[in-house]
């Protein structure tokens, strides 16, 4: 049986294919010559070979080739690449999923470094019958010293947007950690579903204390959620880990909240924080858009 027989979601090159296209990503001086199509199959086939083996003496190769990629392929069409790798992983049970810490760490768009965090967590295999291996080895990686910090932020917020409560500890202390400009690129992750989690990580944070720009924007953070939401709740989720441990209900919702009475659960909270902030005051957004969110829709991105 084939390599490619072993990793197939759409139709894939004969073995021969294979061996040329691994030889090739193997040689930097082949990269220029290659179209864009030939190169997202070379990624692909050296992404796939570093996540099955998990072999770091394969790793800078494999981060220059990326970062080739990354200059030759729009982000539309590395968007693309990455949603069918991550498929495939997910059809494999996980298998070659370190391929994705190729996108996570080598691009430079916020949201492929976004979701590929997100993927590698809910596709990452359980260690020692922990579910949350996937988003605590994100994390954990994710805080060593020398870390670009908006890759930083853009990726922490690809595990926020998992929307699970099991994680606000992690990320919390996460948080703790973080510059400013970090904490800046992780207020900029955007959801369609309003998750409990999401308010109460922002709130916390806002609760802990932050400087004024960075309060600014977790405070504008919190305030659009309802006006880009694309269902009218808030919502309590739980994420199965790993997600093709439960591949029909990988995501369970439970309890769901109207805007407005969410909002008057959490108003306590904001009008605490109100109270304590400096004029002008920039709380008050956060009632106005929840109270009231269709009268924004559209004009909030």
């Amino acid at each position: 049986m084939g390599f490619f027989d072993r990793f197939k979601k759409q139709p894939q090159p004969e073995r021969s294919d294979y061996e040329v296209a691994s030889q090739i990503g193997d040689s930097p001086d082949a990269w220029g010559s290659l179209d864009n199509n030939a190169l997202k199959q070379v990624l692909t086939v050296k992404c796939i070979e570093y996540g099955v083996s998990q072999d770091a003496s394969r790793i800078p190769n494999l981060f220059a080739l990326y970062r080739h990629a990354a200059q030759c392929l729009s982000k539309e069409e590395r968007l693309e690449l990455l949603t069918q790798f991550s498929t495939l992983t997910e059809e494999r049970d996980g298998e070659g999923h370190m391929g994705l810490m190729m996108f996570m760490a080598g691009d430079h768009e916020s949201a492929i470094v976004s979701t590929a965090a997100l993927s590698l967590s809910v596709l990452f295999p359980p260690k020692d019958g922990n579910p949350l291996s996937g988003p605590e080895f994100v994390v954990r990686t994710l805080m060593r010293p020398g870390q670009d910090a908006v890759t930083q932020g853009a990726a922490l917020g690809g595990v926020l947007l998992l929307g699970d409560k099991r994680l606000l500890p992690i990320l919390g202390d996460a948080w703790d950690k973080l510059s400013d400009e970090a904490r800046l690129a992780l207020s900029e992750s955007k959801s369609g579903f309003v998750a409990e989690a999401l308010v109460e990580f922002w709130i916390g944070c806002l609760e802990k204390g932050c400087s004024e720009s960075v309060f600014g924007s977790v405070v504008a953070a919190i305030a659009k959620l309802p006006a880009i939401a694309q269902v009218p709740f808030v919502v309590d989720t739980e994420r199965v880990f790993p997600a093709y441990a439960d591949r029909e209900n990988a995501m369970r919702v439970l309890p769901r909240t109207s805007f407005a009475d969410y909002l008057e659960e959490i108003r306590p909270r904001l009008e605490k924080l109100e109270a304590e902030e400096s004029e002008p005051a920039l709380i008050p957004h956060i009632y106005e858009i929840w109270q009231d969110p269709d009268s924004f829709r559209g004009r909030i991105g």
